[in-house]
C-alpha cells in the first residue's frame, strides 16, 4: 500500500488527492424539513442526514436564539470490524463531538434568526445523521450529508402576533403560520457551512478519502480532520485516534485541505442544484429540482491536476 501511495497510485486507481465519486439524493425523508443521502464510491460509505424543526421556548440565557441538537449514529451493521457495542458507542460519541464542534465554531447556523418571539418561541433544529454503511472516511461523509440536508432544508413561514393581555396584564404573545405551502417555506438560515476533509498519513505521504481497505490493519498512521467553510476559511481541526503530526507542521498541513474542500464543495453544490449565485434562489432551486432524485459528482470531472 505504501509503495503505491508513494507513486501516487492507490489500490483503486485514485491519486492521493482524489475523492471517490459522490452520489447525493435530497428530500429522501418526506416527513422532514430537509434530508440527504450521500454515498462515497460504488455502494461504499453511505450516510443519511435528516433535519427536523420544532418550536420551543428558548432558555433564559439565550432568550433570542434558537438551538441545534445534533446526533451522529453508526448503524451496528455498518462497521463489521467493530466487534463490540461499546466500540460503536464510542465512535458515535466521537463523531458527534467532532462534527458538532465544527458546526458551532463556524457559526454557520444563524441562531438569532431562529427566534420568533424572544423568550417565548424559537426554532429547535434537530440534525440526525445515520451512517448506514461505513467503508472508510466516515467523518467526511457525515459532513457532506449534513451539508446537503442543511443547505436544502426549509422552515414554514411563521409570524409573531400579539393577543392582548393576560390576567397579570402581561402581553399575550403567540405565533401563526403564514403559509402551509411548501413553496412558501423559507430556507434554513445557514451560510458558509463547513465540510470536513480528513488528511491521512500513509507512509511519508498524505491521502484523502481513505477506503476501508486503506484504514484497516494500521494502514493509516495518523489522521487530521480539517473543517473548511464555503469561503475557504479553516474553522476547526480534529486529531483522530492513533499517531499524530508534528505540531509545527499542522498549520501548513491543514492548508492542503483547502483546495480539496473547494473542489468537493463545487461538485456537491452542483449535485444538489445550488449553483445560482443568488443564495436564496439557489436553495429553492435545489429543493425543487432534486426532490427524491440523485445527483452524481464524478471525481474525474473536477480533479485534473
Amino acid at each position: 500500500m505504501e509503495a503505491g501511495v508513494e507513486q501516487d497510485v492507490r489500490a483503486d486507481g485514485r491519486r492521493r488527492v482524489d475523492y471517490r465519486d459522490i452520489s447525493v439524493t435530497v428530500d429522501v425523508v418526506p416527513s422532514s424539513h430537509g434530508s440527504a443521502r450521500v454515498i462515497l464510491g460504488h455502494d461504499a460509505t453511505e450516510v443519511l442526514a435528516v433535519v427536523k424543526a420544532d418550536l420551543s421556548q428558548p432558555s433564559y440565557e439565550r432568550a433570542r436564539c434558537g438551538t441545534l441538537e445534533l446526533n451522529v449514529e453508526v448503524s451496528p451493521l455498518a462497521l463489521l470490524y467493530k466487534e463490540t457495542g461499546r466500540e460503536v458507542e464510542d465512535l458515535n460519541a466521537e463523531l458527534t463531538t467532532a462534527f458538532e464542534s465544527f458546526l458551532v465554531e463556524s457559526g454557520a447556523l444563524d441562531m438569532e434568526a431562529l427566534c420568533i418571539t424572544p423568550g417565548k418561541y424559537a426554532w429547535t433544529i434537530y440534525l440526525d445523521v445515520i451512517v448506514l454503511e461505513g467503508q472508510g472516511n466516515i467523518l467526511d461523509a457525515v459532513s457532506l450529508a449534513a451539508y446537503a440536508a442543511l443547505r436544502t432544508a426549509a422552515l414554514p413561514g411563521v409570524d409573531a402576533i400579539s393577543g392582548g393581555l393576560d390576567s397579570a396584564n402581561n402581553p399575550i404573545e403567540d405565533f401563526e403560520l403564514s403559509s402551509t405551502d411548501i413553496l412558501d417555506a423559507k430556507p434554513l438560515p445557514v451560510q458558509n457551512l463547513p465540510i470536513c476533509i480528513t488528511l491521512n498519513r500513509i507512509g511519508n505521504f498524505v491521502v484523502v478519502d481513505t477506503a476501508a481497505e486503506e484504514e484497516a490493519e494500521g494502514g493509516v498512521q495518523a489522521r487530521l480532520t480539517v473543517a473548511v467553510d464555503e469561503t475557504g476559511h479553516i474553522c476547526g481541526l480534529y486529531k483522530g485516534a492513533g499517531g499524530g503530526f508534528p505540531v509545527g507542521e499542522m498549520h501548513t498541513l491543514a492548508q492542503h485541505a483547502v483546495p480539496v474542500a473547494k473542489k468537493v464543495l463545487e461538485g456537491l453544490k452542483a449535485a444538489i442544484g445550488l449553483t445560482d449565485k443568488k443564495e436564496g434562489r439557489g436553495i429553492e432551486k435545489g429543493v425543487s429540482k432534486l426532490r427524491g432524485e440523485a445527483g452524481t459528482w464524478r471525481r474525474d470531472a473536477y480533479v485534473g491536476e
